[in-house]
């Protein structure tokens, strides 16, 4: 992939999950790039974020109605669909059950009748790492280790359903950790900046755990060139890449860079806390998109959270 940004060529994608971190830039960049996507929305989705949404996408607000979400593929006549919502409860409890299998599941089931029988052909899947968390390097066998890594494996074999029975092509893109402007989630960066802005000391686990850290809009790109390669046809039926950094660091270096972006004094208590259960000290490898790699160095990247 060049220097330039992927430009879309799809013509009318339609976007679950477009409220969240991830799809919230992705409806962002498909407008700018004059691809204005629908963005399918939960009646009960927070409606400041919906009005936020507005700005980038067509909202169709539609609920456990199949009859109404076929509708919806027939009126908005999607040549792709990127399916990113999900319902993320890690660790979880018995109370969680059902709203993990039915959002991170059955509406994956859901959205791939309604786009298999409307004539809609092309599907990126946001997948996890965690689905492989206990898998050998290289090896795409699936060793979930939480609940809601599991739920998104369902999905993806859903998917795998699908695309035998029904023709669809599936991309899944395993994501791994994500930063960038504008999010709200409580991850180990936003809580580090929080608790030093308020002048006090983080406590966290011993900090030696790697991870993959990429940049919202490399991720954006991963999307956008993964819907090219469907609706153009350069790949078809059912495939799984990752979205990887150039390489793994631990949390404790995660942490010093962001320090020195921000320009502050890092005041860290390491190991105050356990790691919590399932923790992936080393993250598992498997296959990267083709023809995509980040493009913005963590450097950089944590630049950008402190405008």
């Amino acid at each position: 992939m060049s220097n330039v940004r992927p430009t879309p060529a799809f013509k009318s994608p339609l976007v679950t999950g477009a409220i969240g971190f991830i799809g919230m830039h992705l409806s962002c960049r498909l407008t700018a790039a004059g691809v204005r996507p629908v963005a399918l929305v939960r009646p009960s989705s927070d409606s400041a974020r919906v009005e936020a949404l507005r700005k980038f996408a067509d909202i169709a607000s539609v609920g456990e109605d199949d009859d109404q979400l076929a509708d919806l593929f027939v009126q908005s006549k999607p040549d792709v669909v990127f399916h990113l919502a999900t319902r993320y409860i890690a660790p979880h409890a018995p109370g969680d059950i059902p709203g993990l299998i039915a959002d991170n599941v059955g509406l994956t089931a859901r959205i791939c009748e309604a786009a298999s029988g409307t004539g809609c052909r092309a599907l990126v899947y946001a997948g996890t790492a965690w689905q492989n968390a206990g898998s050998v390097p290289g090896d795409d066998t699936p060793a979930p280790n939480t609940l809601y890594a599991a739920s998104k494996q369902a999905g993806d074999e859903i998917i795998d359903y699908y695309a035998r029975a029904r023709d669809l092509s599936a991309i899944t893109l395993k994501i791994y950790d994500s930063y960038g402007p504008g999010d709200s989630r409580r991850k180990f960066l936003t809580v580090l900046d929080d608790t030093m802005a308020r002048g006090e000391t983080m406590k966290a686990s011993p900090g030696d755990q790697k991870l993959h850290t990429v940049h919202v809009d490399d991720l954006v790109d991963g999307f956008v060139h993964a819907g090219n390669l469907l609706t153009t046809g350069e790949h078809s039926g059912r495939h799984c890449f990752t979205l990887p950094s150039p390489s793994a660091i631990t949390l404790r270096e995660l942490a010093q860079a962001w320090a020195r972006a921000a320009g502050v004094e890092l005041s860290v208590e390491w190991g105050a806390t356990p790691y919590r259960p399932g923790e992936v000290m080393v993250p598992w490898e498997g296959t990267p998109l083709p023809g995509w790699s980040p493009r913005i160095s963590l450097e950089d990247g944590l630049r950008t959270l402190q405008v």
